[in-house]
């Protein structure tokens, strides 16, 4: 049995607002199921800011959860913080959960996976386990059109974005990164916009498979103002011998227009956690949300 010293950010707030907690984690959490409806989560996802983030279940294992949701309504120059975008790239709500050893992530996004080719492209997840840094393939693929989610096995996309974070190209991963996909040994592509932060995920020769998620990425279908992606990773094989680690979360479109992070601490049921080392992860988005909210950059 493990317990968890929790920390999650609310960039609403001025400055960085963190909030701890130990509990031991329910074994209940596998109720989650992967469909794209965050219901079982206590979330509830819905057009015009009827959405509700802000009370989460305990009951499934919920460790940590960030919250910054913008008006579903603002055109493509509402700003988000760090950047520009509006609705159609708001990362509104991360959601971390921990059953055992099973990772289970949520996102809640104006980011539909295929209108990258329009102006701005979803982001790969990037995750950092015990200071070792893994990614997730979200896919994507040519702007509009209708068309289903996509879910584990789809192809994934590595898009081209220019110095204004317009996206200009796209071309299909590697056929072994797909949308599901856990990598380590990747490298990344950052952000246009300084100071550039990594987003995009490219396998190399050095890179590993560690894994595969329970996986979907949502189009309009639960509302037409979001999408979701909602996944669940076995990690018995990445955390520590011992069961202690830190994991932190981050998600961005390419262009980061918006971020949405969150970390757990992991330790032993006997001892007392530290969030010191949370605070540090933390903090460097915070300083680094900080530093590009003075240099607001509008849409041309």
């Amino acid at each position: 049995m493990v317990k968890f010293s929790v920390t999650g950010t609310r960039r609403s707030l001025i400055g960085l607002a963190i909030g701890a907690a130990m509990f031991a984690a329910p074994a209940t959490a596998s109720a989650i199921t992967i469909d794209g409806d965050l219901s079982d989560w206590g979330v509830t996802v819905a057009d015009n800011n009827a959405s509700n983030f802000s009370s989460p279940l305990t009951t499934i294992g919920q460790t940590a959860y960030f919250v910054e949701d913008q008006d579903d309504t603002a055109g493509n120059g509402g700003f988000l913080c760090p950047n520009y975008g509006g609705q159609n790239y708001d990362a509104e709500f991360l959601g971390v959960a921990l059953d055992n050893t099973t990772l289970y992530i949520s996102i809640v996004t104006g980011q539909r996976p295929d209108n990258g080719s329009t102006y701005y492209s979803p982001g790969d997840i990037r995750l950092n386990i015990g200071g070792t840094e893994y990614g997730v393939e979200v896919g994507g693929g040519i702007g509009g059109g209708a068309g289903g989610a996509i879910t584990e096995g789809a192809a994934g996309t590595t898009y081209t974005v220019n110095s204004s974070g317009y996206t200009t190209g796209l071309a299909t991963t590697d056929a072994s990164q797909t949308a599901d996909s856990v990598w380590s040994g990747a490298t990344w592509i950052n952000d246009p916009i300084a100071p550039a932060t990594p987003v995009q995920m490219q396998i190399n020769g050095s890179s590993s498979l560690v894994g595969t998620a329970d996986y979907i990425y949502t189009r309009n279908s639960v509302t037409s103002q979001h999408a979701i992606i909602e996944m669940a990773l076995d990690v018995s094989n990445l955390l520590d011998e011992d069961g202690e680690t830190n994991i932190g979360i981050h998600w961005s479109p390419s262009y980061g227009n918006d971020v949405v992070t969150a970390l757990l601490t992991v330790t032993h049921e006997t001892q007392v956690p530290e969030p010191g080392s949370a605070l540090v992860w933390l903090a460097g988005f915070a300083g680094l949300a900080a530093v590009r909210r003075h240099r607001r950059k509008a849409r041309a």
